[in-house]
């Protein structure tokens, strides 16, 4: 008997449907912001990620999946969105007019310590949009996720904000926080050593506890921040909070790519039991350029689809739908049942044929398949032209058993429906 590989997940029932209501709820509000949908390929050329994530990252150094195809050529599962919908946008020429707004779904993978709500295989939800470099497309990109989460039933979470800064501040301060951190080198984490050399603000995004112990006391980038940029970040709170949006300010959220300027944010819970962000993204320059595209900037988040079915609502979720048992009593009715059942269909209600078996036997059935009514039909039903409904989940014995026109059926339970 075989299982399914280390950290990856068979998706079915309940979290199947969660899934497709999460995919369907944010693509309609996508859309009404003016998003189309783009489906790339889950393997890329392994060096679209080296040179737009980063090779000091963690996600390149020790998380892609990469290997060699029968051809010779490297190939990576992908372990995010952005890097792919950016090459999609040169290779295929979508960027006819400024801006593209694109939005995705799907696998992604990446090889880490599995764990409750992070596997290595795992889906995203995301959304790019490139060309328009404005706080204004940045607020209402952050607005639009956070429609989404609370459109999904998710309404208990905060936005984590920063700025990372235009060039000349990362550079000013990029110089600064190798000043503080050499101080501490003999302290800092292997990891954290090495990317003192070769990309330093990385180590604030560090999980090592002695690592983040000693960021606590490093300097802040808002305390080198260009005008420009200064300004920039101000206009973007100042538009976040006339919108009503739920955010604090997080002076050591760099977000773990390499690509990302100027706005990053992450959606965070607020219930102690979920402490993983849920998702995030921000603004980024240059990435188109490094496919050979025009040199603009871009902005983006991604949700971890996982992550948002855990703070779904289960109960609620149940409710969704009426679903309709039809039950012959025996064989003799099943023709009668077989085309009632079609005009459920035909008027958009769920139902069940169950037709094996006794009464109770199919009783039983319907129970465990969560069916809401079951029509029953018999012989006295055909001949009377009627059914009789049972209420499955109906405590009053009265109020359980309901006999039912065959010409009102239909309206009677879109009705209840």
């Amino acid at each position: 008997m075989f299982a399914p590989v280390r950290g990856m997940k068979d998706l079915y029932g309940s979290s199947a449907k969660k899934y497709g209501y999460i995919i369907d709820t944010a693509s309609r509000i996508g859309e009404k912001y003016g998003y189309n949908e783009i489906k790339t390929p889950i393997v890329e050329a392994t060096e679209v990620f080296h040179r737009s994530i980063g090779d000091e990252t963690d996600v390149v150094s020790k998380e892609m999946y990469s290997f060699l195809d029968k051809g010779g050529e490297s190939i990576t599962l992908r372990p995010e969105g952005t890097a792919g919908v950016m090459r999609a946008i040169v290779s295929e020429n979508l960027a006819q007019s400024f801006p593209v707004k694109l939005m995705y779904h799907g696998e992604m993978f990446r090889y880490d310590r599995p764990q409750r709500g992070r596997y290595r295989q795992f889906h995203q939800l995301g959304f790019e949009c490139v060309g328009d470099k404005s706080p204004y497309t940045d607020a209402i990109l952050i607005c639009m996720a956070t429609e989404i989460l609370n459109a999904i039933g998710i309404f208990d979470t905060k936005v984590l904000l920063n700025t990372l800064g235009d060039k000349d501040t990362r550079e000013a301060y990029t110089k600064g926080l190798v000043k503080y951190l050499s101080r501490h080198e003999d302290k800092l984490s292997d990891d954290s050593k090495r990317r003192l050399a070769k990309n330093p603000m990385r180590i604030l995004d560090s999980k090592d506890a002695n690592d983040r112990a000693i960021c606590q006391m490093a300097p802040l980038i808002t305390d080198y921040l260009s005008k420009e940029s200064e300004q920039y970040f101000q206009k973007v709170c100042e538009l976040l909070e006339k919108a009503g949006i739920n955010f604090e300010i997080d002076n050591f959220l760099v977000r773990g790519l390499d690509y990302y300027s100027e706005t990053a944010f992450e959606f965070k819970p607020t219930r102690d039991e979920h402490r993983d962000s849920v998702g995030g993204g921000g603004r980024y320059d240059n990435l188109l350029s490094i496919f050979g595209g025009a040199d603009i900037s871009g902005i983006g988040f991604a949700f971890g689809i996982e992550r948002l079915m855990l703070l779904i609502d289960d109960a609620k979720f149940k409710e969704i739908a009426l679903k309709i048992a039809v039950i012959p009593v025996s064989e003799t009715e099943n023709e009668v049942a077989f085309q009632l059942l079609k005009s459920l269909y035909d008027a958009e209600i769920s139902a069940e044929f169950i037709h094996i078996g006794t009464l109770s036997k199919k009783m039983k059935v319907a129970d465990r398949l969560n069916c809401s009514i079951a029509v029953i039909i018999g012989e006295d039903e055909i001949k009377n032209g009627c059914f009789t409904l049972k209420f499955m989940n109906c405590e009053d014995k009265e109020e359980k058993t309901k006999v039912v026109a065959k010409s009102d059926l239909i309206s009677f339970l879109k009705h209840i429906n």
